[in-house]
């Protein structure tokens, strides 16, 4: 399936790459933000094989998490420390479904995020066979809201 990326995100389509820069991220990160960046990596790590390497979603929708995300929001934890600005806009941005996250919050995207794999890890299991999702789509939604993560705490 082709995936339309705005030209700021090109950087990341790659699984290396995005990869790469969460591991970099992660190196320069500390505690409680370390946690959820590794939790992060390991996500996009296995939506990449559901988009990239054609793994079927079943079998490793088990291994996808949000189990330190929950933690950190419970516990108060402001995901504007990942990154205090607000999301730059970007021309190339302009007219996908990114573009609405020009001027938001970093917390926003994250709870974003994490709100879409939560969906996916809950419906999946009990709906996978079901004609009106198309799981391909959900997964490169999340990937690209990743990435666009990944460019706003580069930025």
């Amino acid at each position: 399936m082709e995936i339309t990326i705005p030209s700021a995100l090109k950087a990341f389509s790659s699984a290396g790459s995005a990869l790469r820069e969460l591991t970099a991220w992660r190196k320069r990160a500390k505690g409680d933000a370390r946690s959820l960046i590794g939790e992060l990596k390991d996500n996009l790590s296995y939506l990449d094989m559901v988009a990239e390497d054609g793994v079927d979603l079943s079998t490793v929708i088990d291994k996808i998490s949000v189990s330190e995300y929950k933690r950190l929001a419970k516990t108060g934890f402001s995901f504007n420390t990942l990154e205090r600005d607000k999301i730059e806009k970007d021309p190339s941005l302009e007219g996908t479904e990114l573009s609405s996250w020009i001027g938001k919050e970093t917390e926003e995207l994250v709870e974003s995020i994490y709100d879409k794999i939560n969906d996916l890890i809950i419906r999946f299991p009990h709906v996978s066979h079901h004609k009106n999702y198309r799981w391909s789509v959900r997964v490169n939604n999340i990937r690209k809201r990743m990435w666009l993560l990944l460019k706003h705490v580069r930025s």
